[in-house]
């Protein structure tokens, strides 16, 4: 009888070793699920119904980030998101590049499991249908142009290189609307201040004799596509003690601009003692003389414009040359 027995022992004792295995292996398993967290702090970049305007916004990151690019989705909605990390110390770096791009992110915590790589999205929808993968490559993978260079006046404004600035001169310029653009006072005079309009949607940052201009950037919240700057600002920049530069800056479809303000001390004291004594209408005499004459003192600042003035119908009008004094405030 116990030969047939305790096979029948053995047997049960083997089954219930194994359920008790299964069931701390369950345990076990069930115990890593809890230690890692579902929610997680992550950057959001925004919330699109399309495709095409969530690739807007992700050619906008810098790619030693794009790796970390989330797509999420929230019904019918598409959630961009970068980095995941349960602790929100990680992140805040990622959110601080962002946030200086102007691409107005926020950190939030929620859970990731239905979020995918950003590229790898981007490029499988891109297969989906021909006309759908040209669009997609032309708007995510390409690099993004500038559409304002095709302009032929934009073209001749870039060809003279690095603006320069006088004081007490208000000038035009033009500065990117989607990049960071660079004013400089030269002669190494640090900016003491700078006046703008900050509720056009303009950030500004000094350092030194560097002032780093960056024209936010906004979000269409129908479409989610991005809007950029396209009214003119002025800016009134303050170099060294109490020299006053006014820029009238337009921002376009154009690279980085870099604007440099430069001093004329030396030529400046030169005019002032040209004029010393001097009567303003005397002064505006000497100045008209002075241009009729082609005389005019080395001091002086000299514009070639030659624009056409159609104010006849017969007769043409060419502005030939602008001479400015600088110091004085006449032109």
């Amino acid at each position: 009888m116990r030969s047939r027995k305790w096979p029948r022992n053995k047997v049960l004792i083997l089954f219930l070793a194994f359920i008790v295995l299964l069931n701390s292996a369950y345990l076990c398993a069930e115990e890593e699920e809890i230690d890692q967290p579902k929610e997680q702090y992550s950057v959001e970049l925004g919330s699109f119904k399309t495709v095409p305007a969530m690739a807007d916004v992700y050619l906008q990151i810098p790619s030693k980030l794009q790796h970390k690019a989330m797509v999420c989705r929230s019904g019918v909605n598409y959630i961009l998101r970068c980095g995941a990390s349960a602790k929100k110390n990680l992140i805040d770096p990622i959110f601080k590049e962002l946030n200086d791009l102007g691409l107005r992110p926020i950190i939030v915590k929620g859970d990731l499991s239905n979020c995918s790589p950003a590229e790898p999205f981007f490029k499988s929808y891109g297969r989906t249908t021909p006309q759908q993968k040209k669009h997609v490559e032309s708007t995510v993978i390409s690099p993004p142009a500038y559409a304002d260079l095709k302009d032929p006046a934009i073209r001749r404004y870039l060809q003279s290189g690095i603006v320069t600035v006088l004081p007490e001169v208000t000038t035009k310029v033009y500065l990117s609307n989607r990049d960071v653009n660079r004013i400089t006072c030269m002669g190494g005079r640090p900016i003491k201040d700078i006046v703008y309009s900050k509720e056009k949607g303009i950030s500004v940052k000094t350092d030194g004799s560097n002032a780093f201009v960056k024209f936010l950037i906004s979000r269409d919240s129908m479409t989610g596509a991005l809007q950029y700057a396209k009214v003119p600002s002025e800016f009134y920049v303050v170099c060294g003690q109490d020299t006053v530069y006014t820029l009238i800056a337009t921002p376009r479809n154009i690279p980085a601009q870099a604007i440099q303000l430069v001093s004329r001390e030396k030529e400046i004291k030169k005019n002032l003692s040209i004029f010393e004594g001097l009567s303003f209408e005397r002064k505006i005499l000497m100045l008209v003389k002075d241009t009729y004459r082609d005389t005019i003192p080395e001091s002086f600042t000299v514009q070639l414009l030659n624009k056409p003035y159609k104010l006849f119908r017969y007769i043409d009008v060419i502005l030939k040359r602008r001479v400015i004094a600088e110091g004085e405030g006449l032109q």
